[in-house]
């Protein structure tokens, strides 16, 4: 939960970890609380950060993530690197959905490195589909979400 305002409001889980993926674990983030998030995410995440960090991993690339998740082509990965401009909100959308499921499910597992495994594998809970092939839509995220909150509780039915 982060505050707004008087009230508190529930996020899925805590935003700062994913924020802390993309951005990096050092900086000092910009949302304190969901109305920060929201504004951040409509101005639209640096190109330059984002594509540091899915090329972080192998797996992503593997998985064509810039152009199903994000939407972002290799051409237009190219140019930004060269050029940075900030990503849409649409880009930006994507962005937070992969590093919010990056996140739980390095919370649930323990491991980052087993959280990108876990992403990039058929997951039986799912139907026999890699959980980062369903992060394309908002009903995917939310069945990876609900997946591992049930794995969270040892609930896998």
């Amino acid at each position: 939960m982060i505050a707004a305002g008087k009230e508190s409001y529930s996020i899925a889980h805590d935003p700062i970890r994913p924020l802390q993926l993309l951005f990096g674990e050092g900086k000092k983030l910009k949302a304190t609380s969901a109305f920060e998030l929201h504004a951040m995410m409509e101005k639209g995440f640096p190109s330059d950060l984002v594509i540091s960090f899915v090329q972080s991993y192998s797996q992503f690339r593997d998985h064509h993530v810039f152009s199903k998740i994000i939407g972002l082509s290799e051409r237009t990965v190219q140019r930004r690197i060269k050029s940075p401009e900030p990503l849409t909100a649409e880009q930006t959308n994507g962005t937070w959905r992969l590093a919010t499921v990056l996140s739980k499910a390095e919370e649930v597992l323990g491991d980052r490195q087993q959280a990108v495994n876990w992403m990039t594998s058929p997951a039986m809970g799912l139907e026999g589909k890699a959980p980062i092939d369903l992060l394309t839509t908002q009903m995917g995220f939310e069945l990876v979400e609900d997946f591992l909150t049930r794995m969270e509780y040892g609930v896998y039915s």
